[in-house]
């Protein structure tokens, strides 16, 4: 075969290929795990069985996001308090932890007395966080209902976006989903989620507004659209006791729509295990039955609606237990995703009947201020203003602890511990026989045969390899290489080839899962793959599902073991060579595979911490090297010493 052929070379010179493989894989995967959600729902006949699946559900929540940050005293100081429409607003500062602060605006009306039912509104994706137009006519509209309502800025959104930097004119990160991916990664490198101070942020608000003399603690609400539905959402999850009425809006679907509408979603709305456990967004519903809830659509939303009638379906009977089915409500408007002003008339309303036992009339319009008026910091922004805290902070914070813990531990048990934690993501599956299929064509490429196979590395998952040695030799000891573009990229690395297989070996190429001719379009090695990518949006499914893409490929090189042995045989001496952070998968593979005896590295990744570390780090492709809690366990060079290596090359 002409050298210039090779990269043609993929799975299909073997069998007929689904390009779509991995997505069937995935979607199979979500379908199977959720049934037995469902399965579990349906029996719940009693309000004890209820009672005991709520904390099941929280259980699952709270693991998913790593748990909460030790409570600690809130602060609040009103900077500032004017009049508009008719409306006291007060611009606030809330500090949720030691030195992190949030920036707030709440609202009540000009002549209301006594004490009144409260709302918080948390805010969508939007770089003006509660300071878009759109949220402050929210906020100013349930609040002309007769509501003390609070707005409240999410990380990286309004006043709180962090990766600005002196004498620079454009953002160092983008604010808002950009930010939240750049710093959530960081945190579930080291075993929490960024997703856990979205969650706190908003308990603190609730505390903070059921500590308010002009509050009712027992009549608190909350609602918010799109990111402001998923922190919705999340709270109604993890403190359903604090709240006594929700409005979800522009989020709730379930997952068989989001994912086959391929649609992405923002890392704190990555749960990692939760589909695993079998939980789905009807789940999010039954922690608050038999309360108030009103789902709050639109017709046209990538949150399909579709979804969120089956999970209205799915959840209303909950409420049927308590002979309270009415108080499942859902509103739908004519729109693409959005709060819009409908939907903000219709929560108004449903909050004024479930709160103060009254209906709301319809509210034409009102108007907004230009937000430099709702600043609660003289910037515009706490990090410059208060040299507040940012997540990167906190990601610190628990590397300094990671630290402190290991520093306890005897080498061994560091070993031991990595090896299990290492073996238990490899072997998160169920097994599948090896079917191993082969091309049958002996190809020559300049002075080496080469063979081609595919085996499944599990059920639904396809490898492919190319098999090169020395013509009339039957290697004793075989080489696996792994780098990116696998076999597509045998052109650039034959010379490799050529040095092993001269010194007797033969070198199986792999393609791993997302790479070679399993990248199923998902990732080009030379196109960016960052934010919002197929590849990005395929490892969060992953995530939700209890797997990673790590994972994976440590489980492809452990299966194209399996596979070796069946066509060289089990008396074979195995070695892996890797290019560039392929040595990550070789490394951890040989710590929980005695068969792997040494792994060449060539241009290694030198580091996994350094991801966490640094408050800037090259996040092209990051997925790739994302196993949540591995900071925990190991870096790099722990590896090779864990692994009995030392870097040959």
């Amino acid at each position: 075969m002409n050298t210039a052929e090779l990269n043609k070379l993929g799975i299909n010179s073997i069998v007929a290929y689904n390009k779509n493989l991995l997505e069937s894989y995935i979607d199979n995967l979500t379908k199977k795990n959720l049934s037995k959600g469902d399965a579990r729902r349906a029996n719940i006949k009693t309000a004890e069985d209820l009672e005991k699946y709520r904390l099941e559900v929280k259980n699952s929540f709270m693991r998913a996001i790593g748990g909460l940050p030790p409570k600690g005293e809130v602060k609040a100081v009103v900077t500032k308090t004017h009049v508009v429409e008719g409306l006291i607003c007060e611009n606030l500062i809330l500090e949720t932890l030691p030195g992190y602060y949030a920036a707030a605006n709440v609202y009540k009306p000009e002549d209301a007395e006594g004490i009144l039912p409260a709302v918080l509104m948390v805010c969508g994706h939007s770089a003006l966080g509660r300071m878009y137009e759109v949220y402050q006519r929210v906020q100013r509209c349930i609040a002309k209902a007769g509501f003390v309502v609070m707005g409240l800025d999410p990380i990286g959104q309004g006043e709180r976006i962090t990766y600005i930097e002196e004498n620079q004119t454009e953002y160092a990160v983008n604010p808002s989903t950009h930010e939240h991916e750049y710093a959530g990664i960081q945190c579930l490198l080291t075993g929490i989620t960024i997703t856990r101070y979205f969650v706190y942020d908003g308990i603190c608000a609730l505390d903070y507004l059921a500590s308010r003399p002009d509050v009712d603690e027992k009549r608190i609400g909350v609602t918010g659209s799109s990111g402001g539905g998923t922190q919705t959402s999340m709270l109604m999850m993890a403190v359903p006791e604090k709240i006594a009425a929700a409005a979800p809006g522009t989020f709730i679907t379930d997952r068989e729509a989001i994912m086959y509408s391929r649609a992405p979603q923002d890392i704190e709305q990555i749960w990692p295990c939760m589909a695993a456990d079998g939980f789905d967004h009807a789940d999010i519903l039954a922690c608050m039955a038999p309360k108030p809830v009103m789902i709050l659509a639109d017709d046209s939303d990538f949150f399909p609606l579709e979804g969120t009638e089956r999970t209205l379906a799915k959840a209303r009977p909950l409420w049927e237990i308590f002979n309270k089915g009415d108080a499942l409500e859902i509103a739908i408007d004519a729109s693409l995703h959005a709060y819009t002003w409908n939907l903000a008339n219709a929560a108004a309303d449903f909050f004024s009947r479930a709160l103060k036992g009254q209906p709301r009339e319809y509210m034409e319009s009102i108007s907004v201020s230009n937000p430099e008026d709702l600043y609660a910091t003289k910037t515009g922004n706490v990090v410059k203003s208060l040299n507040s805290r940012i997540i990167h902070d906190f990601v610190i914070d628990e590397l300094k602890s990671i630290d402190r813990e290991n520093s306890r531990l005897s080498y061994e048990e560091r070993r031991e511990n990595a090896r299990k934690f290492i073996y238990e993501q490899v072997y998160n599956y169920e097994s599948y026989p090896l079917y191993i299929k082969r091309s049958y064509k002996q190809n020559s490429v300049l002075n080496l045969n080469m063979e081609l196979f595919t085996w499944f590395q599990q059920e639904g998952i396809l490898n492919f390899g190319a098999l090169l040695k020395t013509p009339g030799q039957k290697p004793d000891k075989v080489i696996i290489a792994a780098w990116e573009g696998g076999v597509s990229m045998l052109h650039c690395n034959l010379d490799l080839v050529m040095e092993y297989c001269e010194k007797g070996y033969g070198v199986l190429v792999v393609d791993l899962v997302g790479t070679g001719s399993l990248s199923n379009d998902y990732y080009k090695e030379y196109e960016p793959d960052y934010f919002h990518t197929k590849f990005s949006n395929f490892a969060n499914n992953l995530l939700v599902n209890g797997d990673n893409v790590v994972a994976m490929r440590v489980r492809g090189i452990c299966r194209a073991l399996d596979a070796l042995e069946k066509i060289i045989g089990e008396d074979t001496e195995f070695g892996i060579i890797t290019k560039g952070k392929y040595n990550l998968y070789a490394l951890m593979a040989k710590l929980i595979d005695d068969r792997i005896q040494f792994v060449d590295e060539y241009e290694p990744l030198k580091s996994i911490r350094y991801i966490a570390e640094r408050k800037y780090y090259n996040n092209h492709n990051i997925k790739s090297l994302l196993m949540p809690g591995m900071l925990k366990y190991f870096d790099i060079d722990d590896l090779r010493c864990f692994a009995g290596c030392k870097n040959r090359v």
